[in-house]
């Protein structure tokens, strides 16, 4: 059976609002919430939305530039929140970030 060469389940990454003294969680930022997609070998996945929907924060977090909040991440059978930091450096070579040119938009 063909598995995905990336695989994204239920991945959320939230970010706690702090106030007060001492300081205390008051809300959280749901900047990644809930994404689940499969990209097959060979196939290319272009992320657009409008500037602070969480188009940068889902790749990071990906990429475990960010630590999830929860779910899971499967890039070529590997869970790569469960790598070492030498297997993830050589599992982000395999991955290309194209950010967007301001300028030319």
């Amino acid at each position: 059976m063909n598995q995905p060469a990336l695989a994204i389940k239920n991945l959320k990454k939230y970010f706690p609002v702090y106030s007060g003294f001492p300081s205390r969680v008051r809300d959280w930022i749901k900047a990644v919430d809930g994404v689940t997609l499969n990209i097959k070998k060979g196939e290319t996945l272009g992320i657009v939305g409008e500037s602070g929907c969480g188009k940068s924060t889902l790749v990071n977090t990906i990429l475990r530039l960010e630590e999830p909040t929860s779910g899971e991440v499967i890039l070529e059978g590997k869970n790569v929140f469960c790598l070492n930091k030498k297997e993830m450096s050589q599992l982000r070579k395999k991955i290309q970030i194209v950010f967007q040119d301001p300028f030319w938009s």
